[in-house]
């Protein structure tokens, strides 16, 4: 793993290298124990992530789980979503405009030039952002936890869950900016124009 590469490429510089809690070092034929520590981190490291997910799992059960910042709301002591209002126009305009029959792309071109800023503090929009807030059921109140799961440990590294974990979802976890009926509506109308697309496409 990483920590044997550190290892080797410290030695070839001529470093010694020294770990004070296995009382070893790496000069001599130590690399075998060398790898067997490195074993070791790596369950460690499996463990402490399984306990934190078992952790998740118990909350996204109850709801109120909610790990990354959200246009439109914070996350309050109770753990649950807050409404920010300001920022909450925003998701609302989004909404009425596609369902007026503005494009995503001509959404993100007004949200420029309103000087609406995203998330993250940037002044440009891109389709994505504006596509992923049309989709994103915490704007109805309810909470689908696990959407992505680490794949490794160590690096942290996530994917989208398709269906090797359980999902969990959980309605009427915090208050909504959005109405079902206009999530759901919009969902009908993405639906309708990804046909009437491909429907030209097809005719091409």
């Amino acid at each position: 793993g990483d920590l044997l590469q550190n290892v080797r490429k410290l030695k070839s510089l001529g470093i010694e290298t020294q770990f004070l809690t296995a009382n070893m070092t790496s000069m001599g034929n130590s690399e075998f124990v060398l790898t067997i520590f490195g074993a070791l981190a790596q369950e460690e490291s499996r463990n402490i992530s399984e306990n934190v997910k078992w952790g998740l799992r118990n909350k996204y059960t109850k709801g109120g789980c909610h790990t990354s910042r959200l246009l439109g709301y914070k996350t309050g002591k109770s753990e649950h979503l807050e409404i920010i209002p300001e920022e909450a126009e925003v998701v609302k305009y989004i909404f009425r405009r596609y369902l007026e029959g503005q494009s995503i792309n001509g959404i993100s071109k007004e949200l420029e030039n309103k000087g609406y800023t995203t998330i993250r503090g940037s002044k440009t929009w891109g389709f994505t952002t504006v596509r992923n807030i049309l989709e994103n059921e915490k704007y109805i109140g309810d909470v689908l936890s696990q959407k992505t799961y680490t794949v490794d440990y160590l690096s942290g590294k996530r994917v989208a869950n398709d269906g090797v974990l359980p999902k969990y979802y959980v309605e009427n976890d915090h208050e909504p900016i959005i109405s079902r009926e206009d999530f759901y509506r919009v969902k009908e109308e993405k639906q309708r124009r990804t046909e009437l697309r491909k429907g030209i496409e097809d005719e091409l």
